[in-house]
């Protein structure tokens, strides 16, 4: 039978009365939280909704009163000053010079597009009555002048009976203001005359002059919100309402069920009959306190059971106080070995900032072994590094250990040496070399401590400690030191190894800059990354200038173009090339172009090498040019053998028509013009021959100087007459040259004649003479700045019958004789032009040692 069948009738009407009770408390508490949960959730709505609507009023005002202030900003700043440095200093303009009055007249126009915002600038004591403060903006004034500190205000108040946002800001005289609000002795006749002496004046900057307030009507918006609130509650509460009646039946089903079965539990389980009079007389009132008359029953046997548990706390307090004792013992002797291990990696740490900022092992050795003494119970200590050829130690650095060898000479068998082996330093720092740490004591320096340099299972060196307390040498502090030379060990081959890479770079620069011809190492964009001496040295430039730039930043004249596309070529391609180039100097390059690429096969740069091929291409020229000179010798020679014979026959008929024609003078003279252009044919034919030939050269000893200004002196007065001046820039010191100085007058002479018919109105021919001791020449350099010669001629200059010249002036063959004359002299003659600046003949003869 249940709990509920055991029950009598009798019992029934008195519990089912205490049910309810117990019902009824519950469920007008439970009524009572969801009706402030509603309450709750209403305030939090309105209270957001509210929030929201001031700051969108807030936006709003802020982009008013920021149009205003931008007004005034502009009067005072920009329209202000220059009204004064227009009307002068005392002028005083209402309308354009009135912060208050353009800032009140922005405002007015603004309400026109926005007649809900109100928008107000008032100070105390106005000049003008219209900015008198009304009573809530007398308050905001003084808020302001009480608070400084603060920028703005903004809130929901009520405004003649209205609910309204206002946000204000205050006003406050800046030195600018002081002409027309300090002293009226010094404002403005005008702004005197308009507002008297009473109002606006005895103010210092930094006084609050006001504020400007913008208020926004929000009765209609809070009533809406106050709408929406009101119905969120409503939906609330009906929302609670169903649960509140589902909470109804669960809890008569549940809890009060459970509550009956619980109580009958306590029933049966007291025997004593104190305790079930106790109970009896709970019955009268609700569950709960016959539960809590129950619970005190309890409470009374949890009392005894609590006094027998005291007799063995006594006990148990002294076994505790022992165990305390003991914990506080250990805790001491855990705080020394943390104070310890923290002194320790302070020290590791330190050692690891000195490698990671070492740049030589010279100044981080030192550094490196002080800190380590830190760590060890020794007087002092000594770093020595392994070397080979022969395998030793050296010394590198001591402390207090001035009897340490400074070299100690090492056999291969050594290294192997056990500790039973050791009887002396050097077999101690042996099997240190081994890789072990180890211990020696000898009566010298008492007690020795090694400690082995290693890094990948290599000792570099050994770190060797004095006077060491053994005792203080613990397992951990032994793995401290395998730590510390470690790290030793790994740094001192990363130097050594930076040390190589050095030197490697170093040779490899060396050996780059060694190469005669230019070389630049261009990146997968193309920028400089690296260029040789050559190169610097022949375009006068210097590192720091095209590092990094790109490399097509040197197309300019004088250097060596780069091709775009051959280097696209390249990239394409990922094989070398050649090509030949030619600069804006006429300098011709032939580049080689080698692809350097990644283990993917894709090309990350290209090393450009560029080799003057200059004056490899002028001798082929020269070559050539002599070939063709050679090939025209022969034909004209030919050619003036075979006219020659027939000009001598038209001449000796000329001459007995002459003697024949005495009575006859027109006859005469129409002969006499036949036998000058045969002379000139002949003439011709001579230099033809002349050419062809050549002439014996009778060289001796000459100082070119001299013979220059001879020919100088032939011209000078023509061409001045010409407006034509000849400037001479001859190096005194020039030396002895064996030439035919006939014949180098005539080359002379060629070329100041070729530069005077250059010249077009007044110019300058100047000649300049130097001594080339490296190349054991002399210069003689002809230049003029007439109109130049075009490109595509120059090449032509020198060869016989080319001239540029009209029919009739000339022959074609001055150059080509001149050029036959300096070959002849064992020298060479060659031009550069600009066309329509300057022309340059150079002459380069060889110094030959005179006997």
């Amino acid at each position: 039978m249940s709990t509920a069948q055991a029950t009598s009738p009798q019992q029934k009407p008195a519990r089912l009365h205490r049910s309810l009770s117990l019902q009824r408390k519950f469920l007008l508490g439970v009524g009572v939280i969801f009706l402030g949960f509603c309450l709750i959730i209403a305030l939090l709505i309105y209270s957001r909704e509210k929030r929201l609507l001031e700051e969108a009023a807030h936006e709003r005002a802020e982009m008013v009163m920021a149009a205003a202030e931008a007004a005034r900003s502009y009067v005072q700043e920009v329209l202000r000053p220059k009204m004064y440095q227009v009307l002068g200093r005392d002028a005083f303009l209402l309308e354009a010079m009135s912060t208050s009055y353009v800032g009140r007249a922005v405002m007015d126009r603004l309400k026109e597009s926005t007649p809900e915002y109100q928008i107000r600038r008032v100070a105390l004591h106005a000049r003008n009555p219209v900015s008198d403060p009304k009573p809530f903006e007398v308050k905001l004034i003084k808020f302001f002048a009480a608070h400084p500190e603060l920028q703005s205000w903004q809130g929901i108040v009520q405004i003649a009976g209205q609910s309204s946002f206002v946000h204000s800001r205050p006003v406050y005289f800046t030195p600018e203001c002081m002409h027309c609000h300090g002293s009226p002795d010094e404002a403005p006749p005008d702004l005197i005359r308009i507002y008297g002496r009473e109002r606006g004046f005895g103010y210092q900057p930094g006084d609050i002059a006001g504020v400007t307030a913008v208020s926004i009507p929000v009765d209609l918006a809070l009533a809406k919100i106050k709408e929406r609130a009101i119905s969120i509650f409503g939906l609330s509460l009906f929302g609670l309402s169903l649960l509140y009646v589902g909470i109804f039946f669960f809890f008569n089903r549940v809890v009060i069920h459970s509550l009956r079965d619980l109580l009958e539990v306590f029933r049966h389980g007291l025997r004593d009959e104190t305790e079930l009079q106790l109970l009896t007389e709970a019955k009268a009132k609700d569950e709960i306190v016959e539960l809590t008359a129950a619970a005190q029953v309890m409470a009374g046997h949890l009392h005894d059971t609590r006094q027998q548990l005291a007799e063995y706390t006594g006990n148990l307090e002294i076994m505790v106080s022992q165990r305390t004792e003991a914990l506080e013992a250990s805790q001491s002797q855990l705080q020394e070995k943390i104070t310890a291990r923290n002194q320790e990696l302070h020290t590791l740490n330190t050692i690891a900032e000195l490698i990671t900022r070492a740049v030589n092992l010279t100044d981080i050795l030192p550094r490196v072994l002080l800190q380590t003494l830190r760590l060890i119970p020794a007087r002092g200590a000594a770093l020595y590094l392994l070397r080979d050829n022969p395998a030793r130690l050296e010394l590198q650095y001591q402390e207090n250990a001035d009897r340490l060898p400074p070299c100690i000479r090492l056999a291969p068998g050594e290294y192997d040496a056990g500790e039973e082996d050791i009887a002396d330093l050097p077999s101690s720092l042996h099997q240190a070399v081994g890789g072990r740490m180890s211990f020696f004591a000898c009566a010298e320096e008492q007690n020795c401590l090694n400690v082995p340099l290693v890094c990948r299972r290599q000792v570099l060196g050994v770190m060797s400690f004095v006077q060491v307390d053994f005792n203080e040498i613990t397992s951990e502090r032994q793995e401290l030191l395998h730590s510390v030379g470690q790290q030793v060990g790994i740094t001192i081959e990363s130097l050594q190894n930076v040390a190589q890479l050095t030197h490697s770079k170093d040779l490899l620069q060396s050996v780059f800059d060694g190469i005669t011809d230019m070389m630049v190492l261009l990146d997968r964009d193309l920028r400089i990354k690296m260029v040789n001496q050559a190169y610097l040295r022949h375009y006068g430039v210097t590192l720091e200038e095209i590092l990094d730039q790109p490399g097509c930043s040197l197309d300019g004249e004088g250097y060596c173009p780069i091709s775009q596309e051959s280097l696209k070529t390249v990239f394409r391609t990922k094989r070398p090339m050649t090509e030949e180039v030619q600069s804006g100097k006429g300098e011709i390059f032939r580049v080689h172009y080698y692809p350097i690429v990644d283990e993917q096969g894709e090309v990350v740069s290209i090393v450009r090498n560029a080799k003057d091929i200059t004056a490899e291409k002028r001798v082929e020229q020269r070559i050539q040019h002599a070939e063709k000179l050679a090939s025209l010798g022969q034909l004209a020679g030919g050619i003036a053998h075979e006219i020659n014979n027939p000009l001598g026959v038209i001449l000796c008929y000329a001459d007995l028509l002459k003697s024949q024609l005495n009575d006859f003078p027109q006859g005469y003279k129409d002969v006499a013009t036949i036998e000058k252009h045969a002379l000139n044919c002949q003439r011709i034919v001579a230099d033809l021959l002349d050419f062809a030939r050549g002439q014996e050269t009778a060289r001796q000893a000459t100082d070119l100087n001299p013979t220059i200004e001879e020919v100088v002196r032939m011209v000078e007065h023509q061409f001045l007459r010409q407006h034509c001046v000849i400037e001479l820039d001859l190096e005194p010191a020039l030396p002895q040259v064996k030439i035919d100085a006939n014949k180098m007058k005539q080359v002379y002479l060629n070329l100041l004649m070729n530069a005077r018919q250059a010249i077009t109105g007044r110019g300058v021919i100047r000649i300049q003479t130097r001594q080339l001791p490296d190349a054991g020449q002399v210069q003689i350099i002809f230049r003029d700045n007439g109109i130049g010669i075009p490109p595509e001629i120059i090449e032509r200059i020198f060869d016989p019958f080319f001239s540029t010249k009209k029919t009739g002036e000339g022959t074609g063959l001055g150059l080509s004789v001149s050029y036959g004359i300096v070959k002849d002299h064992g020298g060479d003659i060659h031009v550069d032009s600009k066309p329509g600046q300057w022309t340059r003949f150079t002459i380069e003869l060889p110094v030959e040692e005179l006997r």
